[in-house]
């Protein structure tokens, strides 16, 4: 992965050579397919069921992508509920799981300098939040930053490579039960929702909320957008110690991901889960 500075000059000149068309014309199609619930009308089955895509999603994009893949913070020793989380992540259609794992750890290497491909305060809010992606500079991915993959989810040198075919898998699903209506309402809308509120962590999460401890970055904490990504807009908190599996430290700070990986750890499918110091409950304990 280039790791050269980003430039606004760059930004503000973007060329038609210069996008992953791969990956904006599916970004495209899918936010037109929302619109087609006008024709096709919303039923309260489709309408639950999209809400329902969105929380399973959600669940799989914060607990999978992010706090097992990028960060470890837990570990799933059964090999096939692993290969279901990475279902429900990359059903999100976010891209493959090291492409994912990669540019966060990047991320926060680089946070909220010229090197972070999406640092609101660098290259703007609009390109921070969903820009950035679909330049041809966040197509690479690094692999040596994950040289600890291998040995940790051995499944992925054979399962990554067809992430692609796990969103297809569930738009076929939708359709299959409740036709154009299934693929509008239940896949599209709970997609974009999906896309939309995980990308509101890497711009909004660094523009909006409070700040408990003193980062070197502009990360903050912000309610709405915790409870929305169930737990991820702890985004203070979480820079603060990154390794925590527990982003939420307070008892009024809401992290659901927390909460039900810590039901699977009473049931025995999760092990290993990494609190925060006790410096961190001492703080809120000061504020």
């Amino acid at each position: 992965m280039s790791t050269a500075p980003v430039h606004q000059a760059v930004i503000e000149k973007v060329r038609a050579r210069d996008l992953s068309w791969n990956f904006i014309i599916p970004f495209t199609i899918v936010h037109l397919g929302c619109f087609a619930a006008v024709w096709t009308g919303v039923s309260w089955q489709t309408l639950t069921a999209a809400v329902v895509l969105y929380s399973l999603r959600m669940f799989g994009i914060t607990a999978g992508y992010h706090r097992l893949y990028s960060h470890r913070s837990y570990h799933i020793p059964s090999k096939a509920l692993r290969c279901v989380m990475w279902f429900l992540a990359t059903s999100s259609a976010q891209r493959h799981v090291r492409w994912w794992a990669s540019h966060h750890r990047h991320h926060h290497r680089h946070s909220d300098t010229n090197h972070d491909l999406h640092a609101p305060g660098v290259v703007g809010t609009l390109w921070a939040h969903m820009g950035w992606q679909y330049h041809a500079t966040a197509a690479a991915w690094d692999d040596r930053s994950l040289r600890d993959f291998n040995k940790a989810f051995p499944e992925l040198r054979t399962i990554d490579r067809f992430a692609w075919a796990s969103p297809l898998v569930l738009v076929g699903l939708c359709t299959a039960l409740w036709g154009a209506e299934g693929a509008a309402v239940a896949f599209c809308w709970s997609t974009v929702a999906n896309w939309h509120v995980t990308f509101t962590i890497n711009s909004l999460n660094h523009v909006w909320g409070t700040r408990q401890f003193d980062t070197p970055d502009t990360s903050k904490n912000n309610l709405l957008l915790a409870l929305l990504s169930f737990g991820e807009g702890w985004h203070n908190n979480h820079h603060a110690f990154q390794s925590s599996c527990r982003q939420g430290h307070t008892w009024w700070q809401i992290d659901l991901t927390w909460m039900i990986l810590k039901v699977g750890e009473r049931l025995g499918l999760v092990t290993k889960m990494r609190n925060p110091p006790a410096r961190a409950m001492a703080a809120w304990g000061k504020s």
